[in-house]
């Protein structure tokens, strides 16, 4: 019992804090109830009661798991929980992130991260290396793609969870770790000791196509990625001498990112109207995105690619260019988010990512669970070729000294139908 009403303490003190801090007067109305007690908490405009029964139900939750649950936990563990599950059960995509998760998030925002500089693939058997990037710690001790990482400071890869190797292979600048891997070459195991470093990525890869059409393709959308894709541009109609004939822009199996990078991108290629509209229930959170004067490509023949895995953000670039009739699109049904989350800072460096908007395409579409329908209907089916090419990923202008290995684009039969439908509407 004296467990339970100091937690109800607790919580009831942590929400008249919050109410005092934001009320500059340091002033909260109170409500009477005769059936009962409440303690009130908000803002200067809203005033929300707290409901003490449930509280109570809480930290007699709370007492119980404390006392009698078979293992042995911290308070922050029982209490990390609590939070994690109440965000869980509002909608796949709140969640509770902690010190850590928020800091990986505002990492993945910017594309800088300490680490060693390889893209991975998370198997039962291990990390298999799927690319190495450039002028990174991991190509400069040999690290080559297709290598298998079996063992990080000794540590086995065998079922780890992605984020756990991720989180092992990452560190502060300057600090080491030892990876064991089987080469790919001559499948002897290997090991080596790798000093970490910040790592620069772009979400923008691209490559010069026949027919001067150019191809970019977006990962993810970060703080920089409008940037990227416009260098990217620049950078193919450098090589190219001349102006691109068209662009296809793939998005597929872009699970989506931020906001303002998805909107940033489209404004690339629109000169005005609405972008992305979003609207919640606080008046903070209903906003219009509307494009500027300037369309990169001059009216050129745009392609969208997208697939079943082509999310949130991407839905925003497809939709706008779609409503606007300013791109065609191709490939599969869409995936169908159209929530937005805000990241907002709890106590302790935590954070909570909430739901607190939907969007709507210019024409005032909700995708929500329906997703984008493409204009040009087309399952992807790899064709048969031998050649293979280089997709260039630097953002300077350079010939290809940095780049990806990448299969052959004519083997792609969605981008194939691309290139072939910007030939036709460019004649």
């Amino acid at each position: 019992m004296t467990s339970r009403i100091l937690l109800v303490s607790i919580l009831c003190c942590c929400f008249v804090s919050t109410a005092f801090a934001d009320n500059p007067t340091g002033t909260t109305n109170k409500q009477e109830s005769n059936n009962k007690a409440a303690i009130e908490s908000g803002t200067a405009n809203t005033v929300e009661t707290l409901p003490l029964d449930e509280l109570a139900a809480l930290a007699d939750a709370y007492a119980q798991i404390k006392k009698s649950y078979v293992k042995e936990l911290s308070d922050k563990e029982i209490l990390d929980a609590a939070i994690r599950g109440m965000l869980n059960n509002l909608d796949p995509y709140s969640s509770y992130l902690t010190a850590e998760q928020f800091a990986a998030l505002q990492e993945s925002a910017t594309g800088d991260y300490a680490g060693i500089g390889i893209e991975a693939n998370h198997l039962e058997k291990g990390i298999e290396v799927v690319n190495v990037i450039s002028d990174s710690p991991a190509q400069a001790v040999g690290l080559r793609k297709g290598d298998l990482i079996i063992k990080i400071n000794d540590v086995s890869t065998q079922n780890l969870p992605p984020e756990e190797g991720s989180d092992l292979m990452r560190g502060t600048p300057g600090s080491k770790v030892k990876l064991t891997y089987i080469a790919a070459e001559d499948e002897k195991e290997k090991e080596v000791l790798i000093t970490r470093r910040i790592i620069h990525t772009t979400s923008v890869n691209y490559e010069l196509l026949e027919s001067n059409i150019g191809f970019a393709r977006i990962t993810e959308f970060q703080l920089r990625t409008a940037n990227d894709l416009s260098q990217a541009i620049s950078n193919m109609e450098y090589l190219s001498k001349k102006p691109l004939s068209g662009l296809i822009l793939d998005l597929r199996n872009n699970p989506g990112g931020l906001l303002d990078g998805a909107t940033e991108v489209s404004d690339l290629f629109l000169n005005d109207g609405i972008i992305v509209k979003t609207k919640g229930r606080e008046q903070d959170n209903n906003e219009v995105h509307n494009a500027t004067v300037g369309d990169i490509l001059r009216g050129k023949p745009l392609v969208v690619l997208i697939n079943n895995r082509s999310a949130s953000a991407s839905e925003i670039v497809a939709g706008a260019l779609q409503d606007h009739k300013r791109a065609t699109l191709v490939g599969t049904q869409s995936f169908g988010k159209a929530m937005v989350q805000t990241i907002l800072p709890i106590h302790g460096g935590n954070a909570i990512k909430l739901t607190t908007s939907l969007y709507y395409t210019p024409s005032d579409r909700s995708i929500q669970n329906s997703g984008i329908t493409p204009d040009i209907s087309l399952e992807f089916k790899a064709t048969d070729t031998s050649k293979s090419e280089k997709l260039q990923t630097d953002t300077k202008k350079t010939t290809s000294t940095q780049g990806t290995e990448k299969q052959d684009y004519r083997r792609d039969n969605q981008v194939m139908a691309a290139v072939d439908h910007i030939k036709k509407v460019s004649k």
